[in-house]
């Protein structure tokens, strides 16, 4: 039972860290002053949290577990290709 919390716990970190990186990208590459900045990470952060009841209500109600998966096992895919070209 240790583990996944530890692990959890890790990824909150990481999380965190991501979105203090991003505070840097928007202040300094964006040039946006830091309320901007903060409010541009506080309504991503509040979508993310909100957006988990409404997503999981569509699995559960209309799709099951084999398509979500597979909708967002291609959504990855897809994202990941196009950030890689990118580069």
């Amino acid at each position: 039972m240790l583990v996944p919390m530890i692990v959890l716990m890790w990824a909150d970190l990481l999380a965190g860290y991501a979105m203090w990186m991003m505070m840097l990208y928007l202040t300094n590459v964006w040039k946006l002053n830091f309320t901007h900045a903060a409010a541009i990470i506080n309504v991503f952060w509040g979508l993310m949290a909100i957006m988990v009841l409404p997503i999981q209500f569509l699995v559960d109600a209309c799709m099951g577990n084999y398509w979500m998966l597979l909708i967002s096992s291609f959504s990855y895919s897809a994202v990941s290709v196009s950030s890689s070209s990118l580069l």
